[in-house]
């Protein structure tokens, strides 16, 4: 520029020239790239901070224990044959997790199975129950819940009674007020079922109501409706692992943490360059 304005052949020469600062390096020259680069990085990120995951539910167990009344007055008509014909194939369509226990009673109570899980066992000792097993008969229908009750382990969950009965209580020293009471404590649903007319139908109802449960009533085919009764208990308190599948959110912060300590590092080194 000089030499054209002042018409000079002769080169210009600046002994000064480190005034006018010292020449880029070649990795300072792309490092406003880089920056620009790593910001669009950021920003798409930013846009998307979530990622989305489905949890699933633990298994779901039953606890249940089958009353089962055998007085004498359960073998008129085959009842208490029919009934174990539809117990075994209740137990056989619950899943293998389930607890499940049997007491039979008539002038007294028996626990004939604890809660296990062995199918075996239960389906093994249900066609060696018969009428008066127990004692000389008669019908201790609310001493059998009492006992039903203390079978359950106060921590376990999804607590089921199942009782079948064709007849009134009789012979129980507790009372379905006392019923009643203790099961407030162990919350367990009572699923009651009347066979034939003479049935205190208004215990039942009391029993099941007060606890969630549904009470059932039988005069017509024993065969057909207890086989659908316990089909109906099975659909009501249905038998498999529930899986609730639900959707959360997880911030996706690693890669925005690590792209801001690049860009931390390029700014120092780039400071470090201009130092020297």
């Amino acid at each position: 520029m000089c030499s054209i304005t002042y018409k000079s052949p002769k080169t210009a020469f600046f002994p000064h020239i480190e005034l006018f600062g010292r020449p880029a390096r070649y990795i300072t020259k792309y490092i406003p790239f880089l920056m620009l680069v790593l910001v669009v990085i950021l920003t798409i990120l930013s846009l998307h901070p979530y990622k989305t995951e489905k949890l699933f539910s633990e298994k779901k167990v039953y606890n249940i224990v089958v009353c089962l009344d055998v007085s004498n007055s359960m073998k008129e008509k085959n009842k208490l044959k029919i009934a174990k014909m539809a117990l075994q194939e209740f137990i056989l369509k619950r899943k293998p997790e389930d607890r499940i226990g049997i007491l039979v009673f008539d002038n007294i109570p028996f626990r004939l199975v604890p809660l296990t899980t062995d199918r075996g066992k239960i389906l093994r000792l249900i066609p060696k129950i018969h009428p008066a097993m127990v004692d000389i008969g008669g019908t201790s229908m609310y001493d059998a819940l009492i006992d039903a009750l203390d079978m359950f382990n106060p921590t376990l969950k999804n607590k089921i009674i199942i009782l079948l009965s064709d007849g009134g209580d009789i012979n129980s020293k507790n009372t379905i007020d006392d019923v009643i009471l203790k099961n407030r404590v162990v919350k367990a649903k009572i699923y009651t079922i009347g066979i034939s007319s003479g049935i205190h139908s208004f215990a039942l109802e009391r029993l099941s109501i007060s606890s969630g449960g549904k009470p059932f009533f039988v005069t017509g085919d024993f065969k057909k409706a207890i086989k659908g009764i316990f089909e109906e208990i099975n659909r009501l308190e249905p038998s498999y692992i529930q899986e609730y599948s639900y959707k959360i959110e997880i911030p996706v912060d690693f890669y925005i943490k690590i792209s801001a300590l690049l860009v931390g590092a390029l700014i120092m080194l780039k400071t470090f360059y201009r130092k020297e």
